[in-house]
């Protein structure tokens, strides 16, 4: 039995990475066919989004280290606007959706114009948090056929982004600082919390370098769960990770919070 051991291990050392495969790459394509009731405001925005197509890869790929999307995506990707409201989602200016197609796994980023018109929110913000999840998307769930938790898919998308510090200061100023604690949620709890999930990557950063935050996400595409990537980019067993996470949320949120007098 030790000596089937062995030959499975030593297999599995020698089998190249599935990140690493020499696949062909796919350019997000931008379509540009619109009949919705908002033809001035694509035509304003149709150059600014195709710009931001590739910005945000660039971005994604170096912030991520996955340097691989700067040439495209593993499985097509389409960006297009629309008017129709989809069930959870009627107040996104953006969002990411798996799409049937008889050819595999591919997705579209949707940019809803109807929502647009009467939005103040930062566009680009939304943008680059979208396109993170497409990313995680391609790299992951196309491969693996697993979804990754919220917790990783909403604070790597937050980090991108760059809405961390807001996110944190809007939770944080409903509390005052002797009663923050109360917002600080488990990463195993099922519920979205941006704040909750930026912090944790906000931890590896300052804890444990740009480094550790990208050998975690090439680790999630070597097809290692969350917890697994975790113990190899920071050293931590996933409920000592979990209980520092806590401890330093907890600091992010009482430095926002409301005085107390």
């Amino acid at each position: 039995m030790r000596r089937w051991v062995l030959i499975l291990v030593l297999t599995t050392a020698m089998a190249p990475s599935r990140a690493q495969e020499p696949v062909p790459r796919f350019p997000a394509l931008l379509e540009t066919s619109y009949a919705g009731s908002h033809p001035d405001l694509y035509a304003e925005e149709q150059d600014r989004v195709r710009i931001l197509v590739r910005q945000a890869q660039l971005e994604i790929s170096s912030q991520l280290g996955l340097l691989q999307y700067r040439e495209g995506f593993r499985c097509p990707l389409t960006v297009r606007f629309d008017d129709t409201p989809v069930q959870g989602l009627e107040h996104a200016l953006a969002y990411v959706r798996p799409v049937p197609t008889n050819r595999g796994f591919a997705q579209e980023l949707v940019v809803n114009l109807d929502v647009m018109a009467r939005s103040r929110n930062d566009f680009d913000q939304i943008f680059y948090h979208e396109m993170t999840h497409a990313v995680l998307n391609d790299a992951v769930v196309s491969v693996y056929g697993r979804m990754l938790p919220s917790w990783v898919q909403e604070g790597l998308a937050v980090y991108i982004s760059g809405e961390g510090p807001e996110r944190v200061r809007a939770l944080a100023q409903h509390y005052r600082k002797s009663q923050v604690k109360a917002a600080v949620r488990d990463l195993d709890e099922p519920v979205l919390d941006y704040a909750r999930d930026y912090a944790a990557f906000k931890y590896i950063l300052d804890k444990h370098t740009i480094n550790s935050l990208q050998a975690f996400v090439r680790d999630l595409l070597d097809g290692e769960s969350p917890q697994e990537a975790i113990e190899d980019a920071t050293g931590l067993g996933w409920d000592a990770f979990k209980e520092r996470v806590s401890v330093y949320t907890l600091d992010l949120y009482r430095d926002q919070a409301l005085p107390d007098f």
